[in-house]
């Protein structure tokens, strides 16, 4: 709960009340008050004035009255602020964290019900987070710790905010009258601390769970989506067969007649110009279709890649490989990784590596190596075809030609 501004002035006037002496605390609270400036810090930096506006701003006035008291040397009065700021501070930050994931957990089942919606896969009954139940009832602070230990999916979370709110109520406890207020203004708020925490600490485990669900589901999507590309590039490659026996049988029957010949070519050229651009961009969307998919399962990057007569051709640059040596850099070895993954999910598909460099030694050395990790990473044998080295004056590289039946 929030205190108003009423509370916070009856609980200052407590502590100011509860350190009147003939002489203030003679050392600086500086552990506390770097205690709470750090707690202000940590709220402000979780976006604390867009989710938990109304605690952090109890929190910063409860540090500046600190800092004030500290400079007038009222140690005594600095200490008990800053513990009070400390503990706001961080009730700020729980509030602000709670409020970022309810708004993950709502996004990614979101993602997820689209996802199952789209391959038509039936909905999976989803329970509910912690963060989701009810708000525990007011009551007595140790019976609530207590109920937070107990219960089996909030037990393993929160241990260091736990400690702070038993350390608090076992300091209510033992609290003289005079300074009862002020124990348990913080021991009120450390439990909630730790209540909240906990609660978030399991939500995000079921974040975590959600994103692993939606990254499993965005993979079906794209083998799905890859298969019926294959479907419908097979499919034409069929109908521009039987075009093709079908313009032979016209021709057999065209030629008698020159003139009648040339019509059935020009019928034929442009029945074949248009079918051969649907071939093309059948094989072009199952291609891309495949490179999402690849990049999905392998977790990587596709090297650069350009389309010329001899088919997709990646290109691994020289700074994928150690300077002078044939050892694939971490980066070299995820961008093969993928394009092993790309070779899995091409129906039909070979690779020719050739490499360039200005020792042919070097070239052919980073050639095999490519070829190695090719295999290493899924590829069959039968796909990559060829391995070729040679030395020359362009810039080093070695290229991975990819071409499909």
């Amino acid at each position: 709960m929030t205190p108003s501004f009423a509370q916070i002035l009856k609980l200052s006037m407590a502590l100011v009340l509860a350190s009147v002496g003939p002489v203030q605390a003679a050392t600086p609270p500086n552990a506390e008050l770097a205690a709470a400036q750090q707690a202000v810090s940590r709220a402000d930096s979780a976006d604390g004035d867009q989710y938990a506006p109304e605690q952090l701003a109890t929190a910063r006035n409860g540090l500046a009255q600190a800092q004030a008291a500290m400079a007038s040397r009222k140690y005594k009065d600095a200490q008990a602020l800053a513990l009070a700021a400390a503990v706001d501070g961080d009730l700020a930050y729980a509030h602000s964290r709670a409020a970022q994931t309810r708004t993950e957990l709502a996004q990614r089942r979101a993602e997820i019900e689209d996802l199952r919606r789209r391959l038509q896969i039936e909905e999976g009954g989803s329970r509910a987070s912690a963060l989701e139940d009810e708000a525990p009832p007011a009551g007595d602070y140790a019976m609530r710790l207590q109920a937070l230990a107990s219960d089996p999916r909030l037990a393993p979370f929160a241990a260091f905010e736990r400690l702070h709110a038993q350390q608090a109520v076992d300091a209510l406890a033992k609290a003289r009258r005079s300074k009862r207020e002020a124990a348990e203004y913080l021991a009120q708020r450390r439990v909630e601390v730790a209540e909240l925490s906990a609660r978030t600490e399991s939500a995000r485990r079921d974040v975590d769970q959600l994103d692993r669900e939606r990254s499993e589901l965005l993979v079906e999507a794209s083998r799905r989506d890859a298969e019926a590309a294959r479907a419908e590039a097979e499919r034409l490659r069929v109908q521009a067969q039987i075009q093709a026996e079908e313009a032979e049988r016209l021709r057999q029957q065209a030629a008698q007649s020159d003139i009648a010949m040339q019509d059935v070519e020009a019928a034929i050229a442009g029945v074949s110009d248009v079918q051969a651009a649907k071939l093309r961009a059948a094989r072009e969307r199952e291609a891309k279709l495949a490179r999402e998919e690849a990049e999905l399962v392998a977790g990587g990057k596709l090297p650069p890649s350009r389309w010329d007569e001899r088919g997709e051709v990646f290109t691994l640059g020289g700074d994928n490989f150690t300077a002078g040596k044939a050892t694939l850099t971490e980066r070299g070895a995820a961008s093969v990784r993928t394009l092993a993954a790309y070779l899995q999910a091409t129906s039909g598909s070979a690779a020719r590596i050739e490499g360039v460099d200005a020792k042919a030694s070097l070239a052919q050395q980073r050639v095999e190596a490519v070829r190695d990790a090719l295999v290493g990473g899924g590829a069959s044998r039968q796909q990559v075809r060829a391995a070729v080295g040679a030395a020359g004056k362009a810039k080093p590289r070695v290229e991975v030609v990819v071409s499909t039946k």
